[in-house]
């Protein structure tokens, strides 16, 4: 499998797996509009040119995929045609296949133990007594309803989705190839949990299978499923690989999902994180990297919309050689896909090809000095050296003065012009007899609080000096303030 996930250096960045032989799952997140979607449509295009079967659900009719890919998502609402799938697993033993049920069921449907304990020996018995899978559940019911138990009631109300429609048909999953788009949208919340839960189960036991072709579960808004190690979609991440059922997922905030859910999705090989909300910077950081650390934080503020930071093994240009440090890829648009009248064969362009034109490209650096990534805070700055000349803080001042210090010259010592204008020699001569030579500041004295001070007054009739501070104001910058 080949995915070209975008470009940078104007090189195209590419995702290489052997399917079945590796993990291949993709975690993407970042917040709303930064081009999530554009990415996983570019990814979901990729994996159909690679002939892999893509699942996805939709809980609310809010998973659309491009136009030019919609000839190949094949749509089944599950309220009409019932999902194809060995509910109680293929075991023959009815003790496995009951066992194996309840935990799926209690995954996602909270069961007190004395529940529990009712439904197991009940669904044996109808495992055992039922003429045929699809009447399991009806014979299951029936056990339930006449059940003296006091939990039974309880444990009728807990199952009633399972009983209340038919959602589940026995037989061998069958999904269309392409993208199977499983709508569960006329469904309660916990009707899809459970759809859910069972199908990602089934799909665990048939990947187990030598015929199972290379499957990807497309789940995006990913706060809206249960994910716990203890659960289907857990496994799936972290076992799933080994048969070639791997993970495409989309969430907008990672803020939602507890540490124990955040290292479950550590399990993905590649994540690629688009710029976060500014209050999740530091848990973007952190699932890339362990501990995180500041550049790595500063970089994802600094993503534009289409830019994306990628942890994992990827191919950048012709390499032969993966780049396993973080890189700052540009996403691109999918290109143009072939007409749905023929064979699924969208082509491949070349490696060498440039993703966009020079001139729409920023020059995006890859990460290559990241190995001081996961400092927690920046090295401290060194303390400024003082030197003899620099001016003293006023006091009470709140900062130091934002011009230069006047530096005064003795006139005895300064080196005289050749020439020098009438206007040039008279101010030169205020300047020099009239402020006091012990003081940086020129108008305070030494002693505080300064001694009260009013601007000395020249009269010098027909005479402009801007001219002469225009033109010598590195010399002549100051205010002439006399103390009496």
């Amino acid at each position: 499998m080949k995915l070209k996930i975008g470009s940078t250096y104007q090189k195209a960045v590419t995702i290489v797996e052997k399917l079945k032989e590796g993990n291949a799952s993709i975690f993407i997140c970042g917040k709303s509009g930064v081009g999530k979607s554009t990415l996983s449509s570019n990814i979901t295009r990729k994996l159909l040119e690679a002939g892999v079967r893509i699942v996805a659900i939709d809980h609310r009719h809010a998973v659309s995929f491009p136009v030019e890919l919609e000839p190949y998502v094949h749509r089944q609402d599950v309220s009409q045609k019932p999902l194809k799938l060995h509910l109680f697993g293929a075991s023959d033993n009815p003790a496995d296949a009951a066992a194996s049920f309840v935990d799926t069921i209690t995954s996602v449907i909270a069961l007190s133990n004395a529940q529990e304990q009712l439904l197991r020996p009940l669904l044996k018995e109808a495992l055992r007594a039922s003429p045929a899978p699809n009447e399991v559940l009806e014979y299951l019911h029936q056990e339930i309803k006449s059940s003296h138990s006091r939990s039974a009631p309880g444990l009728e109300n807990a199952l009633a989705p399972l009983f209340a429609q038919k959602l589940f048909e026995d037989g061998d999953i069958e999904f269309s190839p392409g993208i199977t788009l499983l709508d569960l949208s006329s469904f309660s919340l916990s009707t899809q949990h459970i759809v859910e839960e069972v199908l990602f189960a089934a799909l665990l036991r048939e990947a187990t299978c030598e015929d199972f072709p290379p499957t990807f579960l497309y789940l995006d808004e990913l706060s809206n499923y249960t994910l716990r190690s203890s659960n289907a979609l857990g496994r799936i991440l972290c076992e799933g690989r080994k048969q070639g059922l791997y993970a495409l997922l989309v969430a907008q905030s990672i803020r939602v999902f507890k540490p124990e859910q955040r290292t479950l999705l550590q399990q993905c090989k590649y994540m690629m994180c688009f710029q976060p909300a500014d209050e999740e910077v530091r848990m973007c950081a952190r699932l890339i990297s362990s501990s995180g650390g500041t550049k790595l934080t500063s970089i994802l503020k600094s993503l534009q919309v289409g830019e994306f930071m990628v942890s994992g093994p990827v191919y950048v240009g012709d390499s032969d050689t993966p780049t396993t440090k973080p890189l700052v890829v540009h996403s691109k648009s999918p290109e143009d896909v072939v007409p749905a009248n023929g064979p699924l064969a969208i082509p491949v362009p070349s490696d060498t090809e440039p993703i966009l034109p020079p001139a729409q490209i920023d020059l995006l650096l890859p990460l290559d000095a990241l190995d001081d990534c996961d400092d927690e805070e920046a090295a401290p700055s060194k303390p400024e050296t003082v030197t003899e000349n620099a001016c003293p803080l006023l006091p009470d001042s709140p900062s130091e003065p934002s011009i230069e210090p006047l530096h005064l010259r003795d006139e005895s010592s300064a080196p005289q012009e050749q020439s020098q204008s009438p206007q040039m020699q008279l101010l030169r001569s205020a300047v020099f007899t009239s402020v006091p030579m012990n003081s940086y500041y020129g108008n305070y004295n030494c002693s505080w609080p300064p001694a009260q001070v009013h601007p000395a007054t020249f009269s010098y009739p027909n005479m402009d000096f801007s001219s002469l501070i225009q033109q010598d104001d590195a010399q002549i910058s100051f205010q002439a303030l006399i103390t009496p």
